[in-house]
């Protein structure tokens, strides 16, 4: 869903470029949009993957301005601005009738990888997204396995199912992968929010119900 929260890479190192800038491809209402979690990795409690938080990136999220909001998400889209409080208003400038993305999210903090024989540290989407089609692809080798088919496109499986997901109630999404941030943002909330999307995937309960489609 991106690494720099609503503003997108454009503001990372030039805070004039503050504003909603949605990411593409992650707000196409053809792909299923992945952000970033943080907190589980150290032990604590899990929140939306923000740079003021130490996250390293802001996971991206917000509302397309292209593409309108497929029918099967207005209603969580419409109940994620009825229950923000007046101190969580976003400031002016989004569409909220746009796709709102992302739709799920994973840990995105501080992943190991290797490379020339060095060890670093790196966060961001593109760490969670592939976990995410790591355990649909486990879903599916299952599905096929028993005589299903795959899954095919996830989304309106996965607003149907919204529960199935852990639930990320902390976090905003107004800064990008540095120390710039901005007035534009949006606040994680109750149920499904433009940050992490409904939660991240508890791989069990995931296959519980989405092998079982």
């Amino acid at each position: 869903s991106g690494d720099d929260g609503v503003a997108n890479f454009q503001a990372r190192t030039n805070p004039k470029k503050c504003g909603y800038n949605p990411s593409f491809p992650a707000s196409s209402p053809y792909v299923t949009a992945v952000g970033a979690t943080q907190g589980p990795e150290s032990g604590t409690t899990e929140i939306a993957c923000t740079s003021d938080q130490g996250g390293g990136i802001t996971t991206g999220g917000g509302f397309s301005t292209i593409f309108t909001a497929p029918d099967y998400q207005t209603s969580a889209v419409n109940g994620y601005f009825a229950g923000l409080s007046k101190s969580e208003q976003p400031v002016s400038g989004y569409v909220a009738t746009g796709r709102g993305y992302p739709d799920i999210a994973m840990a995105g903090f501080n992943y190991e990888v290797v490379v020339g024989g060095n060890t670093y540290q790196v966060s961001g989407t593109s760490a969670s997204s592939p976990v995410v089609a790591g355990m649909v692809s486990l879903v599916n080798a299952a599905r096929l396995a028993a005589g299903k088919p795959a899954l095919g496109f996830l989304n309106q499986a996965i607003y149907q199912h919204g529960s199935v997901f852990t639930d990320v109630t902390s976090g905003e999404n107004n800064c990008a992968a540095s120390p710039v941030c901005c007035d534009e943002g949006f606040y994680a909330a109750k149920g499904w929010d433009p940050l992490t999307g409904f939660g991240s995937v508890n791989y069990k309960n995931f296959y519980n119900v989405f092998f079982n489609l």
